[in-house]
């Protein structure tokens, strides 16, 4: 899902949407993150789409250790310090992708 194959090239008015296309995945990729912090007491959400989410905001952000932190996060084994990091961490992704 998060691969650069997925970015949807539509032409308006001359100029190509890419920017568009990588915000879009970008939020995607956010998104995926959100859902696993808010699972992450209760299961295992170290899925492949998580994964792939993890990596393409490694190659997106200007923080890329925060990626690493949110994985190395999900291995604590108590469910509430569990949480409590990766929400921790996806703040300081949130953050890092915010244009202020």
């Amino acid at each position: 899902m998060f691969s650069p194959d997925n970015l949807d090239k539509v032409a308006y008015f001359g100029y190509w949407s890419d920017d568009t296309s990588h915000q879009r995945l970008v939020r995607d990729a956010v998104a995926t993150r959100r859902e696993a912090m808010l699972s992450c007491a209760d299961e295992d959400v170290r899925t492949e789409e998580l994964k792939q989410a993890l990596l393409f905001l490694e190659r997106h952000m200007t923080r890329p250790e925060h990626c690493a932190r949110f994985r190395q996060n999900l291995d604590i084994r108590d469910p509430v310090q569990r949480v409590m990091a990766v929400r921790e961490t996806l703040a300081s992704i949130v953050k890092t992708l915010s244009p202020n």
